[in-house]
């Protein structure tokens, strides 16, 4: 069992969605859960003045209570637990020296929090994936080697793809040559196969509309945007690749947009988690109905739940803090 959750780092202390997860590990103790990036979000005085989002973890006791909302929660967990980065997690940066400095900080603090918790699986293990700024790809077996999960840093790959420099040509060929060899082999040993990232392929929400002037005269803001030249690139050759594989059982769960979204597409599995903490409304006439838009514009997050040769996807959400968390199976469930 796979619980997956993205966007969680708004709040200051552990809210409704965060508790409703907890729930669900403890009682599910052979399971795994993976944070799917930008895991803090801080504002400067600059970028607060004009409503601009950029930062992410600085070390203050401030950005401590915001990652600790998350990392709390694995307290008394038996379970396996693994955060990703977003591009808050790097600040948003375009420079990688720049990037990573902030990012280390962070993935620190964060393994060395989840190596206290001595009731997790993986607390001796490295947890916070890819480490170290790198672009992955981190290849790790599950469920008796019947389920491959394969962790990316998406936003690395997006600054490399704007990057007009042979050094970064290298880096990209190295990863997807990587990942086309880790996508064979899980294929060729009949593994399920999940990719864990932040930045979607396909997904509906503010993301994922046409580029504001920002966007086009801001690098740091378009990367951001499905639309932007390098994002873009970056997702179409992901895409091309789990394609090619001709696996049906091919999930790509990401984080990004603060909504929850599920698509099918090509016999692939897209799972938007976004919605740990925040919400940008995905519009109706985006939605195939009024009821599906309903659904993705709540907090919460998704299971994905393996048993024999099939699987179950699930998705959690409540409309506030006073509702009843509802539970929706969106497929496979019995």
């Amino acid at each position: 069992m796979l619980y997956l959750i993205g966007d969680a780092g708004e709040g200051d202390t552990t809210g409704a969605t965060l508790r409703d997860l907890r729930i669900k590990m403890l009682d599910n103790p052979n399971s795994a859960v993976i944070f799917l990036g930008d895991n803090c979000y801080l504002k400067t005085f600059i970028s607060a003045l004009f409503n601009l989002e950029v930062g992410g973890f600085n070390d203050s006791k401030f950005a401590r209570r915001r990652l600790m909302s998350q990392v709390g929660i694995m307290k008394g967990y038996k379970g396996s637990a693994y955060f990703i980065p977003g591009n808050h997690d790097w600040w948003n940066l375009i420079s990688v020296k720049k990037g990573k400095k902030l990012l280390l900080k962070e993935q620190r603090f964060i393994e060395d929090t989840l190596k206290s918790y001595t009731t997790l699986k993986n607390h001796n293990e490295e947890t916070f994936l890819p480490a170290d700024g790198s672009p992955g790809p981190v290849s790790l077996d599950f469920n008796g080697g019947k389920t491959r999960i394969i962790f990316i840093d998406t936003y690395r790959l997006i600054i490399e793809e704007g990057r007009k420099r042979k050094s970064a040509k290298v880096l990209l060929d190295k990863f997807y040559n990587d990942l086309a060899a880790q996508l064979k082999d899980a294929t060729g040993k009949h593994e399920k196969i999940i990719v864990v990232a932040h930045h979607p392929i396909h997904a509906k929400g503010k993301h994922s509309g046409a580029l504001v002037l920002a966007e086009r005269i801001v690098r740091r803001f378009g990367d951001n945007n499905t639309n932007y030249p390098p994002y873009h690139k970056m997702a179409v050759r992901l895409d091309s690749l789990l394609k090619q594989q001709n696996h049906p059982d091919i999930y790509y769960v990401s984080g990004h947009e603060h909504s929850l979204e599920y698509i099918a597409n090509d016999s692939l599995h897209y799972i938007v988690s976004g919605a740990g903490s925040k919400l940008d409304p995905v519009k109706q006439e985006s939605c195939e109905d009024a009821t599906e838009c309903l659904q993705w514009n709540e907090e919460g997050f998704f299971e994905v739940d393996f048993y024999g040769h099939k699987e179950s996807i699930v998705m959690y959400h409540r409309k506030d803090e006073k509702s009843e968390l509802v539970e929706h199976c969106v497929s496979g469930c019995k």
